[in-house]
Formats: structure tokens, C-alpha cells, sequence
């Protein structure tokens, strides 16, 4: 594939800065791809698009960290998951990042009514979270939506080993709609700064939340997969912290988050 050619697993763990250029590459080429074949739907297609794009690239990326997580438990070496994993985490950073940069661009950009028709789902997904969280109990109702869409991440990564990646192109596309309405709201482009601090806060525990779900599940899989028995048990323990991890952050960023809505 193209992708393989640009990029691979290894440049992408020591270099994981690339993936910012590739995540945007792939972004805009899925949206103009979209928008030409599927003009009913665009703004779901780009996802799947996204997801068929990167998903050779996400197996090899949770192969190669089963496999070094494997190596560092066979020589015994003692270090935490954010030491054996950091490299991932980046690469998972800077991919929703990348797609997040041109999907918001493109936002702020592309004419209104074009905006309309390319973000619609990503629009309606945005008025359905502020209606629900307004109409009472804000704390409880973004907590329990975000520890769905966690679990979701969980599953849908360790069924199709890269199946994060879906799940996580959706919100790289919601959360550019929400950035690219704020800017407008505030200005443009000179308001993409504020648009940026507004979902900042919580969102970084949020979205870090998710990356730490789709690693479990993916690395899991990984060795689920290559049927290391021996090893599968100490990863499932891994995976596990992990995720306990995931659902403090999820806490810490509901917390923030019905603060800001509620001031």
C-alpha cells in the first residue's frame, strides 16, 4: 500500500512527529474521496475511509508492541506501561492530531453551505451531546457516555486488533466540528486559540483516555492472536491497569468538562 510506502511501523515509533503530516494526508484525502462518492453521508464515510486507510498500519503498530512488550518480559525488565508504550501513545497523539489540524482547516475553509453538508453528522452529534448534557445531571451524563465510547474503543480494538482507529477518527472529526463552530463563533481562524482552550482541558484526559483503551485492547489482541499463552496472561494484566487508568482520567476530565458547562 501507499501508506506502507511513506511510513512504516518502525520510522513511525522513533519518529511518531510524522504521523501529524500523515494523519492530515489521510484526513482530507478521505473527505474529498467522500464527498465525491458518497455525498448523502460524508462526514461517516470519511471515518470508515480513515479506518480502511490506517488499519494495515495499526495491526503491524500493535504486532510489532505485543512483540516488544513479549522481549522485555522475557529479560525481565521492569518498567511501566507509559515507559514500555510512550512511543504508541505519541503515534496515536500525533495521528488524531494531524487529522484533527486539517479537518478543523477544512472546517473554517470550506464555504457554509459545503461546511453544512461535509460536517452534518458530525453537527448533529454535537447539538445531541450539548441538549443531552443541559437537560440535567451533567457530571453523570458525560461520565457514563464517555466510559461507553471507552469501552466501545476497548472492544473494537481487540476484535479487530486496529479497530481504535474507527472509533477514534470519529471523535478527531466531532471534535473539528466543535473546534472549527467555536472559532467561527469567535472570529475565524483568529479565534481558533479560544476554540482550542475550550475543549483543551478536558478533552487532553478524555482523548488520553481513549488512546490507553485502544493500546489495551490492540496489544491483547496481538497476543491473543499469536497464541503466546505464556505471555497472554501478564499482558491481560497489563491491559487491565490500563484501563483502570483510562476511567480515572475519564472521571478527571467529566469532572472539568461539567465544570466549564455549568459556569
Amino acid at each position: 500500500m501507499v501508506l506502507e510506502k511513506l511510513i512504516t511501523t518502525r520510522d513511525a515509533v522513533e519518529h511518531p512527529v510524522w504521523m501529524i503530516v500523515i494523519g492530515a494526508i489521510v484526513a482530507l484525502i478521505s473527505l474529498g474521496l467522500s464527498s465525491l462518492i458518497f455525498p448523502e453521508s460524508i462526514g461517516l464515510f470519511t471515518t470508515i475511509l480513515i479506518t480502511f486507510t490506517m488499519t494495515p498500519f495499526m495491526v503491524n503498530l500493535m504486532t510489532y508492541e505485543e512483540i516488544m512488550t513479549e522481549v522485555e518480559m522475557k529479560k525481565k525488565i521492569q518498567s511501566d506501561f507509559f515507559n514500555r508504550h510512550e512511543n504508541t501513545l505519541f503515534v496515536y497523539a500525533t495521528l488524531f492530531g494531524g487529522m484533527i489540524i486539517a479537518l478543523s482547516l477544512a472546517f473554517l475553509v470550506l464555504p457554509e453551505n459545503t461546511v453544512t453538508k461535509v460536517f452534518n453528522e458530525q453537527i448533529q452529534e454535537i447539538q445531541l451531546i450539548r441538549g443531552d448534557f443541559l437537560s440535567g445531571s451533567t457530571f453523570f451524563k458525560i461520565l457514563f457516555n464517555n466510559i461507553g465510547v471507552l469501552f466501545v474503543t476497548l472492544l473494537f480494538s481487540f476484535i479487530f486488533g486496529s479497530g481504535a482507529i474507527f472509533i477514534l477518527s470519529w471523535n478527531a472529526s466531532v471534535l473539528s466540528a466543535a473546534i472549527g463552530l467555536t472559532a467561527k463563533s469567535l472570529g475565524g481562524f483568529s479565534g481558533i486559540p479560544g476554540a482550542i482552550v475550550t475543549y483543551l482541558p478536558h478533552g487532553v484526559f478524555e482523548i488520553s483516555a481513549y488512546f490507553l483503551s485502544g493500546i489495551a485492547g490492540g496489544i491483547l489482541s496481538a497476543a491473543v492472536i499469536r497464541k503466546k499463552s505464556e505471555y497472554t496472561n501478564e499482558v491481560a494484566k497489563d491491559s487491565l491497569k490500563v484501563m483502570l487508568l483510562a476511567l480515572g482520567f475519564l472521571f478527571v476530565g467529566a469532572i472539568i468538562e461539567s465544570i466549564l458547562i455549568g459556569s
